[in-house]
């Protein structure tokens, strides 16, 4: 499958066969530890940023705060608490750090971002518009022209529409926007920078019905082509929306600028995908119904509840499922513009290597499976953070330093 048709542009042909790259990179510092201070007594990381003087921004969503650090690993400021006032948290989500240091932290329960000065002062709050409650947004990157953010990795249900709750989903197999997100205001407006291609869902009427539940519309394939996206220097952004190896480059004013293939074709679903994956599923709805405890729920309403609950676990074991498993699974972008590209592994659970391309098309090489991970935060002078967790589920921060050819 290939994505949205576009303008002729550029096509760039990489390497077909892998030249692989040494994931031995630096360690700077980490933080994070039981054992620790308080304030690197991580809950649950949210998302990790740096700013342009190398300071790592850490978006605590369990203790509802943003901690600095410093490039010595010391604590240079918190920003944030729990509450429900303006600067303050209660489901902080997304963390997004302009070069300069303004940071903008979107909480999901608010619908709200919150934006801080490079000294960690609320400067104001910009809300969701049409009274959005709940909103699910991806990972950001900043964006240009200033006060702005674009979406950031995995965005494959996200569109305006969806996030505002004005739509309730996007037209099947039809084009669906990747949207930037301007918060110079009081109220977030948009700028749809291009459209993307996105696989039809099942046919409606093939959904089966379980009793006393009735399903409308039909079900997105599961491993269908993700919508993976990266913001570049400058205000550019790459993409990818197809099963094989394609990634399309966009200029700052939304033009198409040139097309990064190589000649990696995707492989079939197989039999042991489909049960990653459904595992996986089952796995989600377990976690969904343990949050939730039966006893919390009013008495009235708990034959409702089961019968939707057992629905759902039905309509797992019946799910439809896209016929081959796309070669990209993951996208993002450093610093000085290098893209980082995840390939599917063995199994549909299972992370592939990782490519490393530039925006013009130069292929940098390939870290093979299992060697590195993806960094979650690209910062400058090839800084990168990583989350790592120990045996006992706490999460640590690692910073290391990549080598100027790879960032």
């Amino acid at each position: 499958m290939t994505g949205v048709a576009a303008p002729a542009q550029e096509v760039i042909q990489l390497p077909a066969e892998d030249r692989p790259l040494e994931a031995n990179f630096e360690e700077v510092y980490r933080v994070g530890s039981l054992a620790g201070e308080d304030w690197e007594q991580f809950g649950e990381i949210a998302g990790l940023a740096f700013d342009g003087a190398g300071n790592l921004y850490v978006l605590d969503q369990q203790a509802a705060r943003v901690v600095v650090v410093a490039p010595d690993a010391s604590r240079l400021r918190t920003i944030g608490r729990a509450g429900d006032g303006p600067g303050e948290f209660r489901q902080p989500t997304r963390i997004a750090v302009t070069a300069a240091g303004q940071a903008m932290v979107f909480d999901r329960t608010q619908s709200t971002f919150h934006i801080f000065d490079p000294d960690g002062q609320l400067v104001r709050t910009v809300r969701m518009p049409g009274g959005a409650l709940m909103t699910s947004m991806p990972d950001l990157d900043p964006g240009a022209p200033d006060h702005s953010v674009v979406p950031n990795g995995t965005v494959s249900s996200v569109s305006f529409g969806m996030l505002t709750g004005t739509d309730s989903q996007e037209p099947a197999g039809r084009p669906r926007p990747v949207t930037r997100l301007l918060l110079g205001g009081d109220v977030v407006r948009t700028d749809t920078v291009l459209h993307a291609w996105m696989a039809a869902p099942e046919p409606a009427d093939a959904r089966p019905r379980n009793e006393g539940v009735t399903w409308i519309g039909g079900r997105t394939l599961a491993l269908a082509p993700s919508l993976l996206v990266g913001g570049l220097p400058g205000g550019g952004l790459v993409f990818s929306d197809s099963s094989d190896y394609r990634i399309r480059v966009v200029g700052v004013d939304s033009t198409f600028v040139r097309v990064l293939t190589r000649p990696i074709v995707p492989r079939p679903v197989s039999n042991r995908d489909r049960e990653t994956e459904l595992d996986r599923r089952r796995l989600e709805q377990e976690r969904a119904e343990s949050e939730r405890p039966r006893s919390d729920i009013p008495e009235r309403m708990r034959p409702m509840v089961d019968r939707i609950l057992a629905s759902q676990r039905a309509d797992i074991e019946t799910w439809p499922f896209y016929p081959e498993v796309p070669v990209i699974q993951d996208i993002q972008t450093s610093w000085n513009g290098a893209i980082w590209v995840r390939r599917a592994g063995e199994s549909a659970a299972a992370d592939g290597p990782i490519d490393v391309l530039t925006a013009s098309g130069q292929y940098l090489g390939t870290y093979p499976a299992e060697t590195t991970q993806m960094p979650d935060a690209f910062g400058p002078d090839g800084l990168a953070a990583f989350i790592e967790t120990d045996e006992f589920d706490v999460e640590t921060v690692v910073v290391r330093r990549l080598p100027a050819t790879v960032n």
